[in-house]
């Protein structure tokens, strides 16, 4: 029973972190329907037994006047479907109302908190906030057939209370593996969370590096740690549904195994009737359903869980310790003072007690393997990651970024180029850019009108255009995330002679220093104690 008390009662709570309006108005709607429901199936059952034989209508709801109206019968049927659209579209909605505002507020979150990976990201915007809306909806659900198991156990008290008492051993006995299977339903779900997750950061993983994986023949290992993973999954998944259609099941079949043992005693014929066994069954249907809906409920409730993951997340705010100012020492554009960093939902730091300068107007390169924290180092030095302690100060807002993966919007050359750039840039600087990089073989005006995708533009193309895009921006700090990974060699050249005769400050994550002639520091990542150590090498 404590049990009970503390997942309503966590629910509530949890309830309050979800910006949806109503959420137990909706729920309420959903229990009166259900009570509707209810009573449109007595209606009906009895309605039906009167055609082939004497039904003694109980007077408790003085059905007995709408029963000799045959006529309202199809209107009936009419009304009791009509009452389980309503609450289907009702339930329905809002899941979907839950889903919609979760992933928003959850979008919102990745902006500012700084501190979530993109794997967790990924997650948390679309499993978690699919799961949690599915948990409401299950809830709601659950509330509305204990509604209905209630009420039809009400009515056979007040109508048939003998036979109530033999089919409330009944619903002893079913406590018991309602209990069990809802337990497994909770264990499995949990390891389907903790895969889910895993998958998904095996997939940026293997995705972000698939040239390496594939030069260094190393798919195989790949897929068969991929394979173990959704074998887990999914056989996690599978149990999931097993121990659910048996919960659900279970029920209907303890009622027609007592109805069959009673209709074999003696007096078993005059004990149940038509009737009788028609709102028996009805009960037991309900009870099933209950058993459903709380398998799944419990399935979800994991993932009610990690929402408040998130909303504690909210309450370390770190935003303060990345800040623009003069502080810096003159000849340095950004600082690094004593920083320590982790991911949200992760236990070790990436950095610990991390210093570093970046002198104004030099190219900085960092190197090191897959996975040591390159990509993170640089999100500290823009203000896309906070440090939980220490400060990184940069002299400058105006940053240039430009990864691996283009990004590439819906619209023309021109609206791609000019993304996120609020100078004004006429059309003639833009197409000395285009000629500098030599983005197209030919060119004529026309081009900046052109619709481009990643079906019309090279891989090539797309990283120069985003070349182009950040250096019209005009940017003080430029930071380079293997970002000439998809050039050839004399693209590569032409890059960087462009870049060595600007006078901007560079940070350069890269797998190919040699390919470079002129940088000035190298910041060599290695790990230790699974601490990504730094080593600064100046040349």
């Amino acid at each position: 029973m404590y049990k009970i008390y503390k997942n309503l009662t966590d629910i509530l709570r949890i309830s309050k972190l979800i910006p949806v309006r109503n959420k137990k108005l909706r729920i309420f709607y959903s229990v009166v329907l259900s009570n509707l429901v209810v009573f449109f199936d007595l209606l009906i059952i009895y309605f039906f037994t009167s055609f082939f034989e004497v039904v003694n209508v109980p007077s408790v709801l003085n059905l007995d006047l709408l029963i000799e109206v045959e006529i309202l019968l199809p209107l009936f049927i009419i009304g009791r479907f009509l009452i389980i659209y309503l609450d289907t579209m009702n339930i329905h909605g809002l899941r979907l109302n839950i889903e919609e505002n979760l992933r928003i507020d959850l979008l919102k979150e990745v902006f500012l908190r700084g501190n979530l990976s993109i794997a967790d990201s990924y997650f948390y915007l679309n499993t978690l906030s699919q799961h949690i809306s599915q948990f409401y909806q299950t809830f709601t659900m659950l509330i509305s057939s204990l509604v209905k198991v209630v009420a039809f156990s009400l009515f056979l008290i007040f109508t048939e209370s003998e036979v109530l008492i033999y089919f409330g051993i009944g619903f002893l006995i079913l406590s018991f593996p309602t209990r069990y299977f809802t337990s497994l339903n909770r264990r499995y779900s949990h390891t389907s969370y903790e895969y889910g997750q895993s998958i998904s950061s095996d997939l940026e993983r293997v995705l972000d590096n698939l040239y390496l994986i594939k030069i260094l023949k190393k798919f195989k290992d790949e897929i068969n740690i991929f394979k173990d993973n959704l074998r887990t999954y999914y056989d996690a998944q599978l149990n999931n549904q097993k121990y659910g259609t048996i919960n659900s099941l279970f029920p209907t079949f303890i009622a027609m195994i007592l109805l069959s043992i009673t209709l074999l005693l003696p007096n078993g014929k005059n004990i149940v009737t038509l009737d009788l066994i028609a709102i028996l069954l009805r009960l037991f249907q309900s009870v099933g359903e209950f058993n459903k809906h709380l398998s799944m409920s419990s399935a979800t409730f994991v993932h009610l869980e990690k929402l408040e993951v998130i909303e504690n997340n909210k309450l370390e705010v770190y935003s303060e310790n990345f800040e623009i100012s003069e502080k810096v020492k003159t000849e340095n554009i950004i600082e690094i003072q004593n920083v320590k960093f982790k991911y949200l939902n992760s236990d070790k730091n990436i950095f610990e007690n991390f210093n570093i300068e970046i002198k104004e107007g030099t190219h900085t390169i960092i190197t090191g393997p897959n996975g040591i924290g390159k990509s993170t180092l640089l999100g500290l030095l823009s203000g896309i990651f906070y440090p939980q302690f220490g400060k990184v100060i940069s002299k400058t807002k105006n940053y240039g970024y430009i990864s691996a993966y283009p990004m590439i919007i819906r619209g023309t050359l021109k609206d791609n180029i000019l993304y996120g750039n609020n100078k004004k840039i006429s059309e003639d600087e833009i197409m000395d850019m285009i000629k500098k990089f030599e983005l197209f073989p030919e060119i004529s005006n026309e081009v900046l009108k052109l619709e481009v995708s990643n079906k019309v533009l090279s891989s090539g193309q797309m990283q120069k255009l985003s070349f182009i895009r950040a250096l019209l921006a005009d940017p003080d700090l430029l930071l380079l995330d293997e970002s000439t990974s998809n050039l050839d060699t004399k693209s590569k050249k032409l890059v960087y002679d462009i870049l060595n005769d600007l006078d901007i400050t560079i940070v350069n994550s890269t797998h190919s220093s040699e390919e470079l002639i002129n940088y000035d520091v190298e910041l060599k990542l290695s790990q230790s104690n699974e601490i990504t150590i730094v080593e600064e090498i100046k040349l």
